[in-house]
């Protein structure tokens, strides 16, 4: 029988839950459903900010967040940016994405990011992504995204709900 040099890990997820205030985010499904779940918080008019437990399946071989996982997690800040912006207009695609390592995450680890819009023309979006755990800053990112009308997405389904589930998410807790 042969040995198994590289055996797979047995899958562990974090059981620690998300901080007091936080919403879990609708997943549009596919590679969002792996990464995620992907959480969201508002501390008032014009803020959001998007955050995730690190767990295993986030890890790279030396048991640290794989920097893969953390620059996943900064595009899906998009979430933020198109709640921030209004659901008029799609906030995709990605156009261009400029991100900065500060610090390693652990597994276990809530890694917040403070999204601001910088600038918003009728094409373009530009926001700034700030991501923490703790006090101590992880990761710093710029990010210019594409605004596309509704109408030219093959699906709108997802941005239909969006908005309004995010709302009641939030409605439920006070927020």
């Amino acid at each position: 029988m042969p040995v198994e040099l590289f055996p797979r890990p047995q899958v562990r997820e974090s059981s620690l839950p998300a901080p007091e205030g936080w919403i879990e985010l609708p997943s549009p499904g596919g590679f969002c459903d792996t990464f995620g779940p992907v959480h969201a918080t508002r501390d008032g008019a014009g803020q959001f900010a998007v955050g995730f437990r690190c767990a295993e399946r986030h890890l790279n071989p030396s048991r640290y967040c794989h920097g893969a996982a953390l620059a996943a997690f900064t595009d899906m800040q998009a979430y933020g940016v198109q709640h921030l912006v209004g659901y008029a207009a799609a906030v995709v695609p990605t156009i261009s994405m400029n991100i900065d390592f500060l610090s390693i995450v652990h597994l276990g680890d809530w890694v917040r990011g403070d999204i601001e819009v910088t600038r918003k023309t009728r094409n373009l979006v530009f926001a700034q992504m700030r991501c923490s755990v703790g006090d101590r800053p992880v990761m710093n990112a710029r990010a210019l995204f594409k605004v596309m009308a509704m109408d030219a997405l093959a699906d709108t389904t997802y941005f239909d709900r969006i908005g309004p589930e995010i709302e009641r998410r939030f409605a439920r807790i006070g927020r």
